[in-house]
């Protein structure tokens, strides 16, 4: 992935759409090789993030997670 210097409030709705269509056809683009490696470390995240994700929902259905959402 590369980075760029951009400003989001510069960007306008098809900034977006035309970045999102660029990055759909770079990965489509990618050898079958390159997509399964892309799999298996996402499969290495979601095992990682697993037991997390276990603690929280336990939290929850105990009403004890404290859930803050973060405005401006």
């Amino acid at each position: 992935m590369t980075t760029h210097d951009f400003d989001l409030s510069k960007m306008t709705v098809e900034d977006l759409f035309r970045a999102k269509e660029a990055r759909r056809k770079r990965l489509a683009d990618l050898p079958f090789e390159e997509k399964i490696e892309i799999v298996k470390e996402l499969q290495n995240v979601s095992r990682a993030l697993k037991p997390m994700r276990e603690a929280n929902k336990v939290e929850r259905a105990a009403g004890k997670a404290d859930i803050r959402v973060k405005t401006k």
